[in-house]
């Protein structure tokens, strides 16, 4: 038997090797965290390990990996350590056991690192495999057949890498599925077959981060407690705590110490997510969701006016109402410099004026309500420190208790626009309208915002008459701020806020107009039997309905210059004669119908335009009209009936109907069916060739007098057309052959 010699330094040298190389090796073993994520899930890992390299672990043979860990029809995917080494890689096995099918896939990486490669390269001479790595990308394709499967290994992968993959099985692969743990059992984790997939390491453990909220059911304004003082860091400390309070991604507030606080102001679920960082930049979060209920106090403030003039007093009202017992409690108000108040109703509170602050003597108990009102007067414009208005001056306070410990924003009106005139909405809202016609109406501001219905019928009459509105600096309601006013009223809306929505609404609007004599015509410089003009007048009716509810409805007229409106009917509307418009100041309910009736008067000097070609020429003139409504806010053109034509003349058809036989002269209130006596008068005016009177030279001649014999014989209206559709009097006349 041969013996070494070795020398003692040596067989220390030696051991001490030893020594390091097993240190080395259980360091290697067990050194990193490793996690495996999808989308929301996200497990640790332990890399599967032993002491052959990687390629030898594969055993790529009979054209598949021979490690034992294949499945059918399944991508299996796991980190893999070398004991040995201790380098870490990715394995990547496609199917690879007998029952398999055949299949294809594509997967693309990122986050390689800059030493990693392909160590295995399944099939890679298979002329349908692809293979590509530039750190920190890379691709691979693989196509396998039944009874066989593909796969690769990258690595090697260091000990911190985030490395994801994003697969693309397009045959063969049913299921996926990550390896942890120990050989030859490891854990199985289920994963996706589409969403991309993530393998991270960092060289140490990171932080577990959790924390409790309190209370645990908070309410609205109430100081909420969240503490994470039983986070940890296994394997170093926790510097930084990190706080989202709202879900919105953004971290509010960012501190070193375990607990911290937040106030909702508004009820509702929010998720609510902690990172926590240790001292080797590792971080980790947690997320919880908490509920805030609504507001246990809710402290308001009510403001009577959202204008003011200089030197104006208005009304404020503060109302707490509260679920809870509450000790301790008071109201502080911050008003605008130099701004005077006169407390009205103090709820029991002690009041302090220097300091405008309310104080509860004793306990505010829960289910009650009280109830701070003040008046407070605006300086003088000489008083006011700003001097160019207008200006918008604003009212804050806080509601604060004690027992429970809380501070609070009084909510609501804070607002108040001082200038030299009010907008006329706010004045009608505020008006004191006079007692009789040798009183002057006055405006007080302490009234509330709602248009009461003696404002409404004090608005509608300075619509009516054009008469300025108080505090407005000779401002007057036209049609579009009356119909507002009506909607405010009507809805009881304040002026301060919008008009509340309303379905939009089909708004039909139809004018007829009936004239003396047919065709629509007004015929001047024509005396009735008793010597008055009677031939210039005619009559319109507007009909106006919808298929929703509409408020504040306006009809405006347009007539020719000169032209007089006569109301008849206004059917509850109030009626502006300078404008020719009317107003509905109540809701007009939908699918009723609001009927306009006036008859308008044409001057007798009304210029008829002449031409030369034909003496008997009619002008026309148009009316135009607009139906619209406050709410909802639309508008639609008058239809229907649209003009009237002027005339001097008649035609002699119309001319022998509208003919007094006994007086022998014209009478435009008759008919417009022609009788027996008239049709010998037409036979007389025929056999004499004699000028019918009123129609600028005309005579019967032998179709005329044809057709006039027909009408009678028939006794058809001269408006409507003859049995046979012979042609009316009132019907187009048929364009020329060719045009």
């Amino acid at each position: 038997m041969k013996v070494q010699k070795v020398s003692i330094l040596g067989l220390f040298l030696l051991v001490v090797l030893a020594s390091l190389l097993a240190s080395a090796a259980a360091s290697a073993a067990g050194e990193g965290f490793f996690t495996v994520s999808q989308g929301e899930k996200r497990v640790q890992i332990t890399p599967l390990e032993s002491a052959a390299a990687a390629v030898d672990y594969y055993k790529f043979q009979n054209g598949h990996s021979n490690t034992g860990l294949e499945k059918a029809d399944t991508a299996v995917l796991f980190l893999y350590r070398d004991t040995a080494t201790g380098t870490v890689s990715l394995f990547v096995l496609l199917s690879g056991v007998a029952a398999s099918t055949a299949g294809t896939s594509s997967i693309t990486l990122s986050g390689i690192p800059a030493d990693a490669t392909f160590l295995v390269k399944d099939d890679s001479d298979d002329f349908r495999d692809t293979w590509q790595i530039t750190p920190p990308t890379g691709t691979f394709t693989n196509s396998w057949d039944a009874a066989k499967g593909d796969g690769a290994v990258i690595g090697p992968l260091g000990t911190s890498f985030e490395l994801t993959l994003y697969p693309q099985f397009t045959s063969g692969i049913t299921e996926v599925t990550a390896l942890s743990g120990s050989l030859p059992t490891p854990q199985v984790i289920t994963l996706g077959l589409t969403d991309p997939i993530v393998f991270k390491a960092t060289p140490h453990i990171p932080p577990v981060a959790t924390f409790t909220v309190s209370p645990t059911e908070p309410r609205v304004n109430e100081a909420v407690t969240f503490d994470a003082s039983l986070s940890t860091a296994p394997d170093g400390r926790i510097t930084s705590y990190d706080w989202d309070f709202n879900g919105d991604g953004l971290f509010e507030l960012a501190t070193s110490d375990p607990r911290a606080t937040y106030t909702y102001t508004t009820s509702g679920t929010y998720g609510v997510t902690l990172r926590a960082t240790d001292d080797q930049g590792a971080s980790a979060r947690q997320s919880l969701t908490v509920t805030v209920s609504s507001l246990s106090v809710t402290v308001t403030r009510t403001i009577s006016t959202t204008e003011a003039l200089p030197g104006s007093t208005f009304k404020v009202v503060i109302r707490i109402e509260t679920e809870r017992d509450l000790a301790g409690a008071g109201l502080q108000e911050n008003l605008p410099i130099g701004w005077k108040i006169k407390p009205l109703e103090n709820a029991g509170a002690a009041f302090k004026r220097a300091a405008v602050q309310w104080v509860f003597v004793d306990q505010v108990k829960a289910g009650t309500t009280k109830v701070i009102s003040y008046e407070l007067s605006v300086p003088t414009g000489q008083e006011l420190i700003s001097t160019a208005l207008p200006v918008c001056f604003t009212i804050t306070g806080t509601f604060q208790a004690i027992t429970p410990s809380f501070t609070m924003p009084v909510e609501g009106d804070s607002r108040v626009l001082v200038s030299s005139a009010l907008s006329i909405l706010t004045a009608v809202a505020h008006l004191v309208p006079r007692a009789g016609e040798d009183t002057e109406d006055s405006i007080d501001l302490r009234l509330s915002e709602k248009i009461e219905p003696h404002q409404l019928a004090r608005a509608l009459e300075m619509w009516t008459n054009d008469e300025p509105v108080p505090w407005t600096q000779g401002a007057r309601i036209d049609l579009l701020t009356m119909k507002q006013l009506s909607a405010y009223s009507y809805t009881c809306t304040p002026v301060d806020l919008p008009l509340p929505l309303a379905p939009k609404a089909t708004i039909t609007a139809v004018r007829t107009i009936a004239t003396p004599i047919p065709c629509r015509n007004v015929l001047l410089n024509y005396y009735g039997p008793d010597g008055n003009p009677a031939g210039n007048t005619f009559t319109v009716k507007v009909e106006i309905s919808a298929d929703e509810d509409l408020y504040g409805v306006g009809l405006h007229e347009e007539l020719p210059t000169g032209w007089q409106v006569i109301p008849l009917e206004n059917s509850g509307t109030t009626y502006k004669a300078s404008r020719v418009e009317w107003v509905y100041p109540t809701k007009l309910p939908a699918r009723t119908t609001l009927t306009v009736i006036y008859m308008v008067e044409v001057p007798q000097t009304q210029a008829i335009e002449m031409t030369g070609s034909d003496p008997c020429y009619v002008s026309g003139n148009d009316l135009y009209g607009v139906v619209d409504s406050a709410l909802p806010c639309q508008d639609v053109i008058v239809a229907g009936d649209a003009a009237v034509d002027i005339t001097d003349c008649l035609s002699v058809i119309v001319a022998i109907s509208r003919w007094d036989v006994e007086r022998d002269t014209i009478d435009i209130t008759l008919s417009n069916k022609i009788s027996f006596l008239q049709v010998q008068r037409a036979i007389a005016f025929w056999l004499e060739d004699e000028v019918v009177p009123r129609t600028c030279g005309h005579t019967i001649d032998y179709e005329t007098l044809k057709t006039i014999i027909a009408y009678w014989l028939t006794n058809t209206d001269i408006c409507d057309p003859l049995p046979a559709a012979v042609r009316g009097i009132c019907d187009p006349v048929p364009a020329p052959c060719g045009q």
